[in-house]
């Protein structure tokens, strides 16, 4: 038997091992991007309450946040051949994505240039996009096609009744959206992220699942709820085992930020542990290889002389990755395999980096300032050799049904429940008179600080 977390107290911050500690043991070589800091202290104010409650507030977000700001709006392979199509909304705007025949992702405002009718409502494939009212139609590189009785539109000019394109370019395999025609390139808009990610290519990917939920609160507290793991303790605490949470580490540029917390070694709040329990909980709950068959037999590792949970964990998900992929993991570092790599893209995604998690999250309004849209896609790396079929649309569950009973969840499903008790509740308390605003930590929720910095930043612009 083996004692880990001898010593370690989650009230003394001095006797944590840190994230870089047990990234500095890891085997392979961790990507360079990971040593990368970038943080400042933020403060300690309380922050209005006015961003989850304020119907003004949400006016001047659609104004001068959506209808300005780069939004990832869908996958490349969610459109992936000619004629392609689906609709992104935001905060009552609407865009159609099409993939064109000269192989372009295109972005086009959805509406009819005659009357006004939205033109396309749901992701298929056409030739072209025709108005359902008076069949009016467009080429997919957005040109008038055909107008009928045209003889009676005398004034009416091909280059003027064309589609209205929206900005649309492509980063790491996703395709993003920008209302403001003299926005800044996305490229410059995503300030680091891309010399971060060109260790964990995207572009690759699968889209193996994407479903989306409305929650009864604000957008902006769902999101939050997803940047810090100060709530892990208490929130999902059959984490605590295996999963660093208060000896993790943030950093952020510009407006994106990163979450960086160590797996397969017990939290600070847990104290002495035996490596084997941690081995044993962290396969049981299925975190190893997370989107694996639920019920199914695993013969589960045990820790050796010389060994760490850590590095157990680690080779047991690398041969699973090899097994499902066909690629060799050996040589990967442990980090890669098992740790909590999260960023956030501004304003409202997150991207689970490394091959431990292949998740993405994405929060929206949802017509008040009370609802959002979550969706949850799930991106895999197939089989060497098989051919990629085209990403899976989004369907939307039942408001009312646990994430575990979405089948395609599989393992994920029990935890994200856990987080939707608290989504189901913040709205309810923040409205009450007497809450004043948010008093986020100074170090665990300090990314929340710098989302909130630069959302009023774009607001008072």
């Amino acid at each position: 038997m083996v004692i880990v977390n001898q010593g370690v107290d989650a009230e003394a911050r001095d006797t944590m091992p840190t994230f870089d500690d047990y990234l500095s043991t890891d085997r392979g070589k961790p990507p360079s991007v990971l040593w990368e800091r970038s943080t400042e202290d933020l403060g300690n104010d309380v922050l209005p309450k006015a961003a989850y409650t304020s119907a003004d507030w949400r006016a001047q977000e659609v104004e001068h946040l959506w209808k300005r700001v780069w939004q990832f709006a869908c996958r490349e392979n969610d459109i992936p051949v000619a004629g392609d199509r689906l609709t992104y909304d935001s905060a009552g705007q609407s865009a159609i994505l099409v993939r064109t025949e000269a192989g372009e992702i295109k972005a086009y405002r959805n509406f009819c240039r005659h009357r006004g009718t939205r033109l396309v409502d749901a992701a298929d494939n056409a030739p072209e996009i025709t108005c359902s009212f008076h069949g009016w139609s467009w080429n997919l590189d957005g040109s008038l096609k055909s107008v009928p009785c045209r003889w009676d539109f005398p004034a009416l000019s091909d280059d003027e009744a064309g589609l209205l394109e929206v900005r649309a370019e492509s980063w790491n395999g996703l395709a993003f959206i920008n209302f403001d025609p003299d926005a800044a390139p996305l490229i410059d808009f995503l300030e680091s992220l891309p010399s971060h990610f060109e260790q964990w290519p995207g572009n690759q990917l699968w889209k193996a699942v994407h479903v989306g939920k409305v929650v009864p609160c604000n957008w902006k507290l769902a999101l939050e709820a997803f940047l810090e793991g100060y709530h892990v303790v208490r929130t999902h605490p059959q984490l605590l085992l295996y999963a660093g949470d208060c000896n993790g580490r943030y950093d952020f540029w510009g407006p994106h930020a990163r979450m960086l917390a160590s797996m397969g070694v017990p939290s600070p709040h847990v104290g002495p542990a035996d490596e084997q329990d941690v081995v044993d909980a962290m396969v049981r709950d299925g975190f190893v290889n997370t989107l694996g068959e639920k019920g199914g037999e695993v013969q589960i590792p045990q820790v050796g002389p010389g060994q760490t949970s850590r590095s157990v964990l680690a080779d047991f998900m690398k041969a699973a990755l090899t097994q499902q992929t066909g690629v060799d993991y050996s040589e990967v570092s442990d980090t890669d395999v098992l740790d909590t790599i999260q960023y956030f893209v501004f304003p409202n995604v997150v991207i689970f980096a490394g091959y431990a998690f292949p998740v993405m999250y994405r929060f929206r309004p949802n017509g008040s300032e009370n609802s959002c849209l979550w969706e949850i896609m799930v991106n895999v790396k197939l089989p060497e050799g098989m051919e990629r079929p085209p990403d899976v649309p989004m369907r939307m569950t039942d408001p009312d049904a646990s994430w575990s009973e979405v089948a395609e969840l599989q393992a994920f499903g029990p935890g994200l429940d856990q987080d939707m008790v608290n989504l189901a509740l913040f709205q309810r308390g923040v409205q009450q008179d007497g809450y004043e605003g948010p008093l986020f930590s100074n170090y665990q929720e300090r990314n929340l600080r710098n989302f909130r910095r630069h959302l009023e930043g774009w607001i008072s612009q």
